[in-house]
């Protein structure tokens, strides 16, 4: 194992270089999940993020459960709306606010309460 002394204004300098390097690697790679956030899926793929059949999601564009977008007559999806979709429809484990309860009971019943006629 070798030993290597510098002076402290050295290790210093060489520190703030780090820092400065850290910093612009943390600013790249957060712009690259942005892109990779609105990245557009085809029908397909999507589909299969959701685990659902290519006519169960266009049953969900024509009930406008999800957005898509057109592009050359062919439907695309953002990742950013999927992912929208899968937080909204997922049931939270520790729900204690009485708006996590609700969304958790119209989750599990379908959206109708028991007993109500509309």
């Amino acid at each position: 194992m070798k030993v290597i002394t510098m002076e402290s204004s050295a290790f210093t300098a060489l520190m703030e270089q780090i820092a400065e390097i850290a910093a612009h690697v943390r600013a790249v790679s957060g712009e690259r999940k942005e892109e990779a956030a609105d990245r557009l899926l085809t029908t397909r793929e999507a589909a299969h993020l959701l685990n659902v059949s290519t006519r169960t999601l266009q049953r969900m564009r024509s009930e406008q459960r999800i957005a898509y977008v057109v592009l050359r007559g062919k439907c695309r999806y953002r990742q950013s709306e999927i992912d929208r979709l899968l937080a909204d429809c997922t049931v939270m484990e520790d729900a204690v606010t009485p708006k996590d309860l609700k969304h958790n009971h119209t989750l599990r019943t379908g959206g109708k309460p028991k007993g109500r006629r509309t």
